[in-house]
């Protein structure tokens, strides 16, 4: 009698742990609201993630060269857009820098724009 009673709360309690999320409403586990989250992945993380995966898609056979390379020539053109619209300083000698906070070129030592 008692293994039967044991068992009924320790099934109520597994029950109560599974469906507490759906009577209270809580948000999915991935969704942490993008108007909320500061480091949302933005265009360029975007086209490179999009790259990786298609790289993977074509090394397990999922994807055929013909379409790995259409692919891979849009997503690219997409991330360079991206990286030069990130907002990077110019150099008037050696172009645009990587450092976006930089004063002076890391290539020249020049003033940059």
């Amino acid at each position: 009698m008692s293994a039967l009673v044991v068992g009924t709360v320790l099934a109520l309690g597994a029950l109560s742990f599974v469906l507490l999320p759906l009577l209270i409403g809580y948000p999915p586990p991935g969704d942490t609201g993008a108007s909320a989250n500061p480091s949302a992945p933005d265009d360029e993380t975007q086209a490179v993630d999009a790259l990786r995966e298609i790289e993977f898609d074509r090394a397990t056979g999922k994807l055929s060269d013909v379409d790995y390379d259409s692919l891979k020539a849009s997503y690219t053109q997409r991330a360079i857009a991206a990286m030069r619209s990130a907002g990077s300083r110019v150099c008037e000698k050696c172009g645009a820098r990587p450092e976006t906070e930089a004063r002076f070129c890391s290539r020249c030592g020049a003033a940059l724009a």
